[in-house]
């Protein structure tokens, strides 16, 4: 199987678009978004999504009765919010564990656990995939454009394979 993997949205439409339009052209099985989706209206843009989306909210929530009413209003009954921080997803053969990733010392204990074959986790908006002994672990970074230190982040997402274990990040242009 193959997954998408987004966070920290942050209501940028754009990349909302091009990103719901990489996850169709790649035939992904699924999109898990690790948190940050913020506003509701933003929903809409998911609209071309082919196959099921898993949302956690992290710590950037939005407004949670509206991400319902929109989810409604705009017939996405594709998208299933996750409404506790933490999520246990079998799927493929792997068990994947997915964080917003706002106390890394969580994200760090989800990793060293051993208990998962790859974690998904957001938040930090720094794009990474790392493996320890065996344990992916798969930040997609944010859709915002940054600048930092010099250095130009570009948005990402990841495309997770569930029969290697493995992803990877691709950019949102």
């Amino acid at each position: 199987m193959r997954i998408g993997v987004i966070s920290d949205t942050h209501d940028q439409i754009e990349g909302i678009k091009k990103a719901v339009a990489l996850f169709t052209g790649e035939n992904v099985d699924l999109v898990v978004h690790c948190g940050d989706i913020v506003s509701p209206f933003t929903l809409q843009f998911y609209r071309g999504l082919k196959c099921p989306m898993k949302v956690l909210f992290g710590n950037n929530t939005g407004d949670l009765l509206r991400h319902l009413a929109y989810r409604k209003e705009f017939e996405l009954e594709n998208i299933e919010f996750i409404t506790v921080p933490f999520m246990a997803l079998p799927m493929g053969g792997r068990t994947i564990g997915i964080y917003h990733g706002d106390v890394p010392e969580i994200t760090e204990a989800l990793i060293h656990s051993k208990m998962f074959d790859c974690v998904f986790s957001g938040h930090s908006h720094i794009a990474k995939i790392e493996e320890y002994e065996e344990i992916l672990h798969v930040n997609p970074g944010t859709l915002l454009n940054r600048y930092k230190e010099g250095m130009s982040e570009k948005p990402t997402v990841s495309i997770y394979e569930t029969m290697s274990n493995r992803a990877q990040l691709v950019y949102v242009e």
